[in-house]
Parts: structure tokens; sequence; C-alpha cells
């Protein structure tokens, strides 16, 4: 296997994927590196129930057909084949399996991507390996004496009949107390006030409705993306407070503390089985060196790419990766 390549792809979800593609259209030597074994696992491998939130005519990819849903919204794993397809079907090199431990640059600007068996070479590199992979757990879990999850762990772990306490009231934690429901005691621990908008208007998505105002590609510096990514809405699929509190989940203030019950901003205090953190994000970043210690062009020829508002709300969206891929890699060409 040639291991020097002018870019490699670091993580193969839908931001990478775009990125190869656009890549393989100007003939660049590349390769697409991914921990799973197979493309799309970092979608199959979550939370049972999970699914999209924007229609699928959002959630294309550069020059592939729409993906298609049983139900109105893709489930976590239609879009995981759909990605998986969408590689087979462009033929993107890939390595899979393949952890990257330490990227160094090396004193001649190149860099070293230090993988378990062989490293790579590369003159630039495409971080995408994601804006929502890592949950952000508070330190004072660990005064909880019972089972604790992650979000991204439920489709390893089944609750049934327990107590079970969701801490995150976003869009995910939402669509996961309505899940465990089914089978469990569900309370639901809110922070900050959520703005829900209508899952459509006059028949028509939300979200479409966004993309034609132009609204999703509006740069982050102005007024309106500002104003947006302030109150940071999503569509309301079924998840408002009355919605939850219909499926017998009980809605609490923000948890703040063990002792080791949970105790409330209210400091009500609950005793619970099981806790299922969905908190937010916090990536961890991969190690980055250099061997001349020249922390000024470190990063000059780095490239993250899929990061919430990198560019605009489409950022954080599936539909913003074609945008944000060409943009990147037309960067890379110039440079």
């Amino acid at each position: 296997m040639n291991n020097s390549h002018h870019t490699i792809v670091i993580g193969a979800g839908h931001a990478g994927l775009a990125a190869g593609y656009y890549l393989k259209q100007h003939n660049v030597d590349y390769m697409i590196v991914d921990t799973n074994q197979r493309v799309g696992d970092q979608w199959r491998n979550r939370f049972a129930g999970l699914t999209l939130f924007t229609p699928n005519a959002l959630n294309c990819l550069p020059r592939y057909q729409a993906p298609r849903s049983q139900g109105r919204y893709q489930t976590k794993d239609e879009f995981a084949d759909y990605l998986e397809q969408y590689s087979i079907h462009h033929q993107l090199p890939m390595l899979l399996g393949q952890e990257v431990k330490q990227i160094t640059r090396l004193r001649n600007g190149q860099y070293c991507i230090e993988l378990p068996h062989q490293p790579l070479i590369a003159n630039h590199i495409i971080l995408a390996t994601g804006a929502f992979k890592d949950i952000a757990i508070p330190q004072f879990s660990s005064e909880f004496t019972g089972v604790q999850l992650t979000i991204n762990q439920l489709a390893r772990c089944e609750l049934i009949n327990q107590r079970v306490l969701v801490v995150g009231d976003g869009a995910s934690g939402r669509q996961v107390a309505t899940t465990l429901s089914e089978n469990n005691i569900v309370a639901l621990a809110q922070g900050k006030k959520r703005n829900l908008i209508p899952e459509s208007i006059l028949g028509i998505s939300s979200f479409r409705w966004l993309k034609w105002l132009g609204i999703l590609r509006l740069p982050k510096t102005w007024a309106v993306a500002k104003w947006l990514k302030q109150r940071d809405p999503f569509p309301d699929t079924q998840i408002n407070d009355k919605a939850l509190r219909l499926c017998g989940i009980e809605l609490m203030p923000k948890l703040t503390a063990f002792d080791p019950e949970a105790i409330f901003a209210n400091d009500e205090k609950r005793s619970f089985d099981a806790i299922v953190w969905a908190t937010g994000y916090r990536n961890k970043a991969i190690p980055i060196i250099d061997e001349k210690n020249d922390s000024d062009s470190l990063n000059d020829n780095i490239w993250p790419l899929g990061q919430a508002w990198q560019f605009n709300r489409a950022s954080g969206l599936i539909y913003g990766a074609q945008f944000d891929a060409k943009i990147i890699v037309d960067k890379i060409l110039k440079r």
C-alpha cells in the first residue's frame, strides 16, 4: 500500500465523503481514513430510535441521489447505509478500522499520520472527524453509583423496568427519553430554555423554508445568522414538552449534583437506577506535534471540516457538507 498521499481525509462521515468526492474530481491522490470497520458505523452504533430531523431532500451528498426512508425522516441505519452506498458508488479510496493516534508535522513540512500498523504521509490533512462525537459529561457524574450511559452507548445496553434519568433536553435527549419511556420510568433533566420550531409550515418542512429563503447559508457574521445561532432552534418532531408528558416522562429542572441521589436546581432529590447523558459534545482533539517546534505553522495545512457553524448554519447539517467540502478542497488546491 502506498503510504504517501497529497491529502489524507480523517473521518468517513458525510463531510469526509463529500471531501473525497471533490478531491477525486480534481484527480488528487488522497485516502480517507476512519476508525470504524464499515462506512456508516458511526451512525449504526447510535441509540435505537434515532432519526434525522432534516428532510431527505436536504441530506444529499454531491452527485448522488436523495436518501430514501420508510418513514418521514431517515433512521440512523438508513442514513448509515446511504453513506456506505455513496462511498461504493463513487469508489472512494478507504482505509477503515484505523484509529489515528497522533499527527506529527515533519521537518520538511509534510505530516505523518500515526496509525496502529503503518503510518501515512501527507501534504494536507482534512479533519472530518465530526462535530457530534464525544459526549461531554460533567465531573460530578462520579458521585452517582448506578448505571451511567451516554446516548451513544445505548445501542449496546438495553434498559428495561428501570428508573432512568435522561440529562440534556436537546433533540437527541428528547428522542432518547421518548424511546426509553416505552419500557421504563423516565425523567428528563432540562437546562436552558429550548426553542422548538414547527416541524412544517403550510405542509412544507421548516428546513426547506430556511433553505429556500437562503437563511441556512448566510455567513455566520451576519446579524440574522448570529440570532439563529444564539437561539439554536430545532424542529418539533413530536418532542415538545406536552408530547413528552403524554409519554409519561417527568420533566425536571437542571441536574446540579449527586449525593448520591440526583440533586436538581430546585433542591429536590430523587433516586434513579440509571443515568443517560445527552449533555452535548466535546470533541477529543487528535494530538498534533511539530518536529521543529514551530507552533505558528503547525496547522498550516490541516483543514477542519464539518464543524457546527464553521461557515454558516448549514455547516452543522448534512446539507452543508457539499458546500463546505468544496470550499476546503478549493483552498487546498490553491495552496
